[in-house]
């Protein structure tokens, strides 16, 4: 079996040949890629060279936010809108004129609506690159008081949402069978997921959220139509697999408000998905421990990068047990590949316990939670990839 005919049966509840071993090696690349200290064998290599040499899948989940077609993809990621190469749509702007200038390192933008200006800056540092980083850091987000809701308001009730199936199945190809090229659509699960992780400091949202709910979910609703356009793109395009929210946690995205503002859009997009023949992907990386009951009723197919002991509260076999007919990316903690955090037998152990549950349950894709570290041992990776089979 291919690596991408593994981790679809796997997703399908299927057995596959041998366990999926599918790392994500990105940001590991592209901070020694830069440095330009890749180990000796592969310098000057591309990343999809090194998995062919090494044997293992390609990991083509999360995107490269650093690669796009031109420069001005990047100019509205304070709005958490990212034009990336070989997404299967892209939203425009409507209505709105858009001034972009830049500061030293940053970019600042500003947006002119019929009922005000917006503001923000967004900046990619040498140390963000050093660290293999690909997403910018907002500096200053759009959403900053009660006179910017109108403008906001006008923004994202007037995106348009264009299906771009070309570029997607041209990297769907480039993917092959080396992995499953799965069809991003957005790192917020909701609207008022998005509010709170790109218009606004998290700890700022919480307090508008107290002071000014009803603004809130009015600016939430601004957003319905292009997420519902959003997910009809997603699941109308040639892909098998979609996904759409990431970075949950019990205390931050706690039970029940991720109950009242996660589980229903969730569960719209399963719903859309199933009915098409897709499976709905979902980023799990975080502590899941208060959650795992409510993403039962999101149904989505696959958690991924879901993070075990010691990094988070849930053992695997915990995480699969809470989480039945869900197929579970990951398992592997990062900082098991790092020997000055762990030891050998116990990296040993832990990664033997991992390929054991792939085989007596099944529903396991073996990957690195949430990513291979810049400092990652090249050495125990080929370890894994051995005990596996590759």
């Amino acid at each position: 079996m291919t690596h991408r005919e593994r981790i679809l049966a796997v997703c399908r509840g299927e057995t596959p040949d041998r366990t999926p071993w599918i790392p994500r090696l990105d940001l590991w690349y592209n901070a020694h890629s830069d440095a330009g200290t890749l180990p000796a064998p592969y310098q000057g290599a591309s990343l999809r060279e090194i998995t062919d040499n090494m044997g293992v899948g390609y990991h083509a989940v999360i995107p490269n936010f650093v690669d796009v077609r031109t420069p001005d993809d990047t100019v509205d990621r304070c709005l958490g809108v990212y034009r990336l190469r070989g997404m299967c749509f892209e939203t425009r702007l409507r209505e709105v004129e858009r001034e972009v200038s830049f500061e030293g390192g940053s970019t600042r933008v500003v947006y002119h609506t019929p009922v005000g200006s917006v503001s923000c800056r967004f900046s990619y540092t040498a140390a963000m690159k050093e660290a293999g980083a690909s997403i910018s850091w907002c500096d200053e987000h759009p959403l900053k008081g009660p006179d910017d809701y109108r403008a906001l308001e006008h923004i994202f009730s007037h995106l348009e949402v264009v299906r771009t199936y070309d570029e997607y199945a041209d990297w769907q190809a480039w993917v092959g069978e080396d992995g499953v090229a799965v069809a991003f659509g957005s790192l917020s699960a909701s609207p008022v997921h998005h509010i709170m992780r790109e218009l606004m400091p998290m700890t700022e949202f919480f307090l508008e959220m107290h002071d000014r709910r009803d603004q809130i979910l009015s600016l939430a609703r601004s957003m319905e139509r292009w997420f519902e356009e959003t997910f009809a793109a997603l699941v109308e395009s040639p892909a098998e697999i979609v996904l759409m929210g990431a970075n949950y946690d019990e205390t931050i995205t706690y039970p029940p408000f991720f109950e009242e503002h996660f589980v229903p859009w969730l569960a719209r997009l399963a719903e859309m998905a199933h009915a098409r023949g897709k499976l709905l992907l979902t980023h799990t990386d975080g502590e899941n421990r208060g959650l795992t009951h409510l993403y039962r009723r999101c149904h989505f197919d696959v958690a991924d990068s879901v993070c075990p002991k010691p990094m988070t509260k849930l053992s695997l076999a915990e995480t699969m047990d809470r989480l039945p007919g869900v197929t579970i990316w990951g398992g592997i903690p990062s900082v098991a590949l790092l020997p000055e955090s762990v030891s050998d037998a116990d990296f040993e152990h832990l990664v033997d316990e991992a390929i054991a549950l792939t085989k007596a349950r099944g529903r396991l894709i073996l990957g690195i939670a949430d990513t291979t570290p810049a400092n990652a041992s090249l050495d125990r990776l080929r370890w894994i990839t051995e005990r596996v089979g590759g």
